[in-house]
């Protein structure tokens, strides 16, 4: 069958169309959930995240200034000496592989911030998140290593081939297994926690597993579909479908999205369950290993961005719930032993 022909001055005119709108929903998200992370400064701030927040923003902007300048040469300024779909088949040129080196940090970024929430639900044992760390390692080199080709004398085109496919596939790998272990997690340690405590807290959990799965659904299916569209692509960019550079386009922006509206829904009460907006809800809370059970408790919802020790607080809960049963004590939903009143 026949490939439609897609040219690549269109894709890349709407890509950046599509970008430019994203990139405004994404600014107009980011300023929101900075302005939370402001006003919840004395409570703390997970530096690492909000420092990630703030980089993919600046990465975001940029990829969409590059591509406005692409705009402008190729229809503009280039217009009377070379062919608008010969500039932009020309993928070589200085200000297009500063885009790309852009993209691919991203992506990178993108990645490091999911690997962040495993190593954080697994307790910060660094062993759990070794393997997916270096999955964005080879996810970063690879891509970075096909771009360069364009830098020597001689560029391989097969190779920077191979080398993109590489990144793709890793990305997508890191995304589906670093979302769905950590979804395993969190249910795992919420219905554990459930059956010492005797209390119905599914409802809550079950809304951050979604959350999670369903942002890593969206990142995963946009990464596959560039995947495929780049597979089937043509590899000069002068006929055939070119279609994934519509994709292309919007990809950091995507990235940046989903982790900011993921924080901007867990600060804003969001993941809580039906009953907390009507006044009567309790959630079940999570000790950090560092401080009493009886004072300071992180919720499961937060530890998706704030460092917690899963098995600590739940062995926490237990301890807690022996000690009240000793006292003849019946935990309510106003007690601060392994309950938090929301």
């Amino acid at each position: 069958m026949a490939v439609p022909n897609f040219p690549i001055d269109e894709a890349y005119l709407i890509g950046s169309w599509l970008e430019s709108f994203f990139w405004g929903l994404y600014t107009l998200l980011f300023a929101m959930s900075m302005r939370t992370i402001y006003k919840k400064r004395k409570e703390g701030i997970n530096k690492f995240t909000t420092f990630c927040l703030v980089l993919l923003y600046m990465l975001a902007t940029g990829h969409m200034s590059l591509g406005l300048t692409r705009l402008i040469q190729g229809f503009i300024i280039y217009r009377d000496t070379i062919d608008t779909i010969t500039y932009f088949s020309s993928v070589w040129i200085r200000v297009n592989m500063a885009k790309d080196y852009l993209y691919i940090a991203t992506m990178f970024t993108g990645d490091l911030v999911v690997v962040w929430r495993l190593y954080v639900v697994w307790g910060k044992n660094v062993w759990y998140a070794i393997l997916p760390f270096m999955m964005c390692v080879s996810e970063f080199v690879v891509g970075y290593g096909a771009v360069s080709q364009w830098l020597l004398p001689h560029p391989d085109g097969p190779e920077m081939v191979r080398w993109g496919t590489a990144m793709y596939v890793i990305s997508m790998a890191t995304n589906v297994i670093v979302t769905g272990v950590i979804a395993a997690r969190i249910w795992y340690v919420s219905m554990r926690t459930q059956r010492v405590m005797g209390v119905e807290s599914g409802g809550r959990y079950n809304r951050v597993i979604i959350l999670l799965v369903e942002s890593g659904a969206l990142i995963s299916a946009t990464k596959l579909t560039e995947f495929v569209l780049y597979n089937i692509a043509p590899g000069d960019g002068v006929g055939g479908l070119n279609a994934m550079y519509i994709i292309y386009e919007i990809v950091p922006q995507m990235t940046g999205i989903v982790p900011t509206m993921i924080i901007y829904a867990v600060n804003h009460g969001y993941t809580q369950r039906d009953d907390y907006y009507t006044g009567h809800g309790t959630t079940l809370a999570f000790a950090t290993r560092t401080e009493p059970t009886g004072h300071t408790n992180t919720s499961l919802s937060a530890v998706v961005f704030a460092p917690s020790d899963l098995d600590m607080a739940s062995k926490n809960v237990a301890a807690e719930k022996g000690r009240a049963e000793k006292l003849s004590l019946k935990p309510s939903s106003s007690s601060s032993l392994g309950y938090e009143q929301v």
